[in-house]
């Protein structure tokens, strides 16, 4: 992407899906149009921290209506379906019902009780990595971690994980706040086919109940109320897709902002009890999303003093947000021990993301162990590319010797 230096492009989506850099264009957006009309995206973008936890607090924005949106530019198209039964994708009071059923089956309880598998698959894939003095952190570590660890606390068989990997980035692709006809094209081709794959595993487990997280929900009660088995499938589905494409991108920008802050690393690895807020760091500096899904205004109202009309669309620029001096020190610093975690790469309020708490573990996990056990760590090239997926923002490849 070619933006001049001193300017916020205005011809490109605004969370710059691919930019090697694009903080100092965010900075400059918070500094020049902190809440800036997108001609792009035909909406709002929020860049200041204070303004975005006001639009993410607000009931007066739907993000239902922006799935409506959707349907009216695109049709009735499978991955629409199926994100119309996500949390991400619904307003309360239903958000809240469908949250608090899905919540009971990630208890605090639930997650510490994964950690013993996930250390031990981290260490597994580290064993057969470490002979070999090299690797690429995304493609051999970051990119199967994540989606492995989520398909066997669901419950999936070992042997069809490769297959669920695939699928969820195809369902991945049609997520950005921009969308185009080939994303969704891909989208409802990863949905037809991960659908299908799942409600067979409900129906495997409403028959044999096991000790996973896809039984789990299916136990799950609140207030009288159970999750049918389209919701259960829609359940797994999001918990697949938000857990694996965000924490992948999470251990990649992670290790990349370790390895460029030598300091860090070595302060990290001689104080390991530092690896939470380390990784709460690595969250706000890279966010592995740079913006939530868009709502739409439903009334007329003022944020930063701009006027927005109902119909609008909203959304949040999280790195810009997570940058911001009124709200963090010396952003542009990267500081494993800094005391205020309140970061937005998870969003905030209501959507605030359920798996938060499993990406968490995960990339403590995942990062813990490579700075212990690969105390050399050093980029192999110095040509580094970023995916180009709408929001989300992650490394194409990390290739390192150690």
């Amino acid at each position: 992407m070619r933006v001049a230096e001193d300017s916020f492009p205005t011809d490109v989506d605004p969370t710059l899906p691919g930019h090697p850099d694009p903080y100092p264009l965010l900075h400059r957006l918070r500094t020049d149009d902190p809440v800036h009309f997108s001609a792009f995206i035909n909406g709002w973008v929020l860049t200041r921290y204070a303004d975005a936890i006001t639009f993410l607090r607000d009931r007066r924005f739907s993000r239902v209506a922006f799935l409506d949106k959707m349907r009216a530019k695109f049709g009735d198209q499978p991955i629409l379906d199926l994100q119309a039964g996500e949390l991400a994708f619904n307003d309360p009071p239903n958000h809240a019902m469908l949250k608090g059923l899905a919540a009971k089956a990630f208890s605090p309880n639930a997650i510490a009780a994964a950690r013993p598998d996930l250390e031990a698959r981290v260490e597994e894939v580290l064993d057969g990595l470490t002979g070999a003095g090299h690797m690429d952190v995304i493609a051999d570590f970051a990119y199967p971690l994540p989606a492995d660890a989520i398909s066997a606390m669901v419950g999936v068989p070992r042997a069809d994980w490769p297959m669920l990997r695939g699928f969820v980035d195809g369902v991945i692709l049609s997520r950005g706040i921009v969308r185009t006809p080939a994303m969704m094209a891909e989208g409802d081709r990863s949905a037809r086919q991960f659908i299908e794959y799942l409600r067979a595993l409900v129906k495997e487990r409403r028959a044999r109940p096991q000790a996973d997280l896809m039984s789990a929900m299916m136990a799950a009660e609140e207030r009288g109320l159970r999750l049918t088995d389209d919701q259960v499938v829609t359940m797994a589905e999001q918990l697949f897709t938000a857990g694996h494409g965000t924490t992948r991108n999470l251990i990649g920008s992670a290790l990349l902002a370790l390895i460029q802050n030598p300091p860090e690393f070595k302060r990290l690895r001689e104080n390991p009890q530092l690896i939470e807020s380390a990784i709460e760091e690595a969250l706000r500096y890279d966010s592995p999303t740079q913006a939530p899904n868009p709502q739409v205004a439903t009334d007329d109202l003022e944020i930063g003093g701009r006027k927005i009309s109902s119909g609008e669309v909203v959304t949040v620029l999280i790195g810009a947000a997570n940058r911001d001096p009124a709200k963090f020190p010396d952003p542009d610093s990267f500081d494993v021990a800094r005391a205020d975690g309140e970061h937005l790469a998870f969003s905030h309020g209501a959507h605030y993301c359920l798996g938060a708490s499993l990406a968490r573990l995960q990339a403590q996990i995942a990062v813990g162990a490579i700075v212990r056990r690969m105390p050399r760590l050093r980029l192999a090239t110095d040509q580094l590319k970023w995916k180009t997926m709408g929001r989300f923002r992650g490394l194409e490849s990390l290739p390192v010797q150690f």
